[in-house]
């Protein structure tokens, strides 16, 4: 590589994104290549027979190291300082880095082929190999089949997520154990600490419900100031509510001067909490074991014991809502948004659908795809969630998306880039020739560390054939347009190009008459998962994997 002081002169920006974009591309191959290499190091250098594989490495509190280790061969204590020192790795460090190695290539198989492959940045792969260790070898298995196609653009607290979930599934005892003891450690404790300004720091723990109770009584509270003239900024005004809080009769009065408990007594105010809640019958009924409830407020797994424990107490009203089914088309004639189309909107997309963006959809505006101006039609399949600022970046600047389906956004940048943006998370989808990757001098890929033959930085995501995917994108166009005629919607569809896909619609077999699989039907031997997942039916009533 060449220093920084001898890098190519680019004249324009488009020149620059594009040789940043190279940069990015031979940095995240070496990357790969350090982990293909501490591989081989970890595979001259086992550890002798009856050797601990990590002294004072030990984690006492899992209770489950014997497990964790046992699907992965051990490395001499002694040797992996040597080669941590080589590639800048602190020392300190070098246990830990070998165990995410070997991690990756004995436990998550799935995971490692796609490093293997140049299809994921070595970070990622790191990062997922984080959340399995110390965990049981079947908790790893559940993480590894679940998340290695969408392992380019999972993020850490949809892996969280998903271990809760393998944990819930596969060991709910233990889990619930864990719920139990957690549950002995709460506390409120204020910090002795106090600084010279007189701001205190208050340390909360406690059970998710009663937090989240007291979380929108403080939130109340704070709206409640500013409806009587507090000019406070929202957080100021949430640190005067808990003031508020220590005098329960002022607290009372501005809460019973809202309205809302106009007429009843105290014993009859119940704090209200909405929570929607995926549970199979089996769950409901007791038969069986291993369900898992989820709870929209941050679509965080939860065991079906909490679920009860929460229904069951005194202080909480159970009212039970009619389920509303997600695929059913809403549209007004109308530009204002109604309600009933902005929760549909919100339960679809849980963040905010720009790029890489995790803002909730809670907090986001809500925008229409193609402009009500333009044509667009205030509907299901014209309505997402965008926080403020890329709310904007897409109204006042060359941002745009096309809706590929509810749920699937297609996202283009003013410089040509292309984005495929779903629940699952994001992908740079830009294909050959839409932009020059100026690639200077650069042009030093190793086949034997990327694992991808010859250089094919520009070539777009791998495995793409260009004529194949004119095809796919010609069939999609048909499909979009069937799919409005029958809901009645006027809504502009959009020109697709033939840069417009989803990755997991390009397949070996790439047969026109082949029907998309049903959530829950099985897999044909030898075709992958994530190959062919529908996107009309990935908004089926069957809860998500995470």
């Amino acid at each position: 590589m060449n220093p920084a002081s001898e890098l190519p002169t680019c004249e324009t920006a488009d020149a620059v994104l594009g040789d940043a974009a190279r940069l990015r591309r031979v940095a995240d191959d070496a990357e790969r290549g350090i982990l293909m290499r501490a591989v081989q190091w970890a595979d001259l250098h086992p550890a002798p027979e009856g050797d601990d594989p990590a002294p004072g490495a030990r984690d006492e509190a899992s209770g489950r190291e014997s497990d964790a280790h046992s699907a992965r061969p051990a490395v001499a204590w002694d040797s992996t300082a040597e080669f941590a020192l080589s590639v800048g790795i602190p020392p300190s460090f070098s246990d830990h880095f070998f165990d995410q190695c070997l991690e990756l290539r004995h436990r998550l198989p799935r995971t490692w082929s796609r490093v293997l492959s140049g299809e994921l940045t070595a970070w990622r792969a790191r990062r997922i190999a984080d959340v399995t260790l110390n965990h049981p070898v079947d908790v790893a298995t559940y993480v590894d089949e679940h998340v290695w196609a969408i392992a380019h653009k999972v993020g850490l607290i949809t892996l969280a997520k998903l271990l809760d979930e393998a944990m819930l599934a596969l060991y709910p005892e233990e889990r619930e154990r864990e719920r139990l003891d957690a549950l002995d450690r709460r506390q409120v404790r204020l910090l002795k600490d106090i600084s010279a300004n007189g701001v205190a720091t208050m340390i909360i723990e406690a059970d998710l419900k009663d937090a989240l109770d007291f979380n929108d009584t403080v939130s109340k509270l704070a709206h409640l100031l500013k409806e009587a003239g507090c000019e406070e900024p929202l957080d100021v005004r949430r640190a005067l509510a808990i003031g508020i809080l220590a005098d329960p009769g002022r607290a009372l009065d501005l809460l019973e001067g809202s309205g809302e408990s106009e007429g009843k007594t105290p014993r009859e105010r119940r704090k209200k909490m909405t929570i929607v809640l995926h549970l199979a019958d089996a769950a409901l009924s007791g038969l069986g074991g291993g369900h898992v409830g989820r709870i929209e407020r941050g679509a965080k797994p939860i065991s079906v014991e909490m679920i009860r424990d929460w229904c069951g107490r005194t202080d909480t009203a159970v009212t039970v809502l009619p389920i509303v089914d997600d695929r059913d088309h809403v549209d007004v004639e109308r530009y204002e948004i109604p309600d009933r189309l902005t929760d549909q909107a919100d339960r679809r997309s849980p963040c905010c659908v720009f790029p890489w963006c995790h803002r909730s959809s809670v907090a986001c505006d809500h925008d229409h795809g193609v402009p009500f101006g333009a044509g667009g039609m205030t509907c299901s399949c014209n309505i997402a969630p965008l926080c403020r600022r890329h709310h904007r970046l897409k109204t006042h600047t060359a941002w745009s998306y096309d809706v590929l389906e509810p749920g699937a956004y297609l996202w283009h940048s003013p410089f040509g880039r292309t984005y495929f943006r779903d629940n699952l998370g994001t992908a740079d989808v830009t294909l050959p020739g839409e932009v020059d990757d100026h690639n200077g001098c650069f042009d030093t890929r190793d086949p034997d560390l990327a694992g991808t033959g010859p250089d094919t930085a520009g070539t777009g995501p791998p495995g793409i054939d260009p004529e194949r995917l004119r095809q796919r994108v010609a069939r999609m166009r048909e499909r979009m347009a069937r799919v409005h005629d029958v809901r009645g919607c006027s809504r502009v569809v959009p020109d697709f190009q033939p840069t417009d896909f989803l990755p997991w619609d390009i397949t070996d077999d790439d047969d026109p008459a082949t029907a998309p699989r049903r959530p829950g039907e099985p897999v044909p031997p030898g075709e992958r998962d994530w190959q062919r997942r529908p996107i009309v039916e990935q908004f089926d009533d069957t809860p998500p994997p995470f």
